[in-house]
């Protein structure tokens, strides 16, 4: 008998060790994938450059881009202009919708220009121990230098 409680309370210390390391693991993992995020990303966004920019994705992002995505993402940025804040990473660890067990680091990111507002969905995969983006989604719209109807007069 105590042989048996003796065996259960080395189960449930192990299980316990096993669960702290992991939730331990995936905060560290957090903590990387963000900075590695906020540091490339603030890069990108004060100074755009589409080479710099594919020396942060993976091989299989390399090969989707088309030279045409490039130049728009480059007629985009020359629209934006200069960098006035750089809101951050936000976003976490989800699983994948391929396999149960692999996790994917995916942060918005959120940029304010002196022409308008830029946001990017980003998945991150890690290759030979390194951060690299996986897939690349976003968005932006520039300001309006229109007179509107109602408006107060451009002086």
């Amino acid at each position: 008998m105590n042989n048996l409680r003796g065996f259960f309370i080395l189960i449930i210390i192990s299980l316990s060790l096993v669960s702290g390391y992991g939730t331990f693991s995936l905060q560290q993992m957090n903590i990387e994938a963000r900075e590695f995020i906020n540091r490339s990303m603030l890069g990108l966004f004060v100074d755009w450059n589409d080479r710099d920019f594919l020396t942060h994705t993976s091989n299989e992002l390399q090969q989707k881009v088309t030279d045409e995505q490039l130049q728009k993402m480059n007629v985009v940025f020359t629209r934006l202009g200069e960098l006035l804040n750089y809101h951050g990473a936000y976003g976490g660890l989800f699983r994948s919708s391929h396999n149960w067990w692999y996790i994917n680091p995916r942060y918005k990111v959120h940029a304010s220009f002196q022409g308008g507002y830029f946001i990017a969905i980003i998945t991150l995969i890690k290759r030979q121990g390194k951060w690299i983006i996986g897939r690349f989604e976003y968005k932006y719209s520039f300001f309006s230098n229109e007179r509107h109807a109602g408006s107060l007069k451009w002086v």
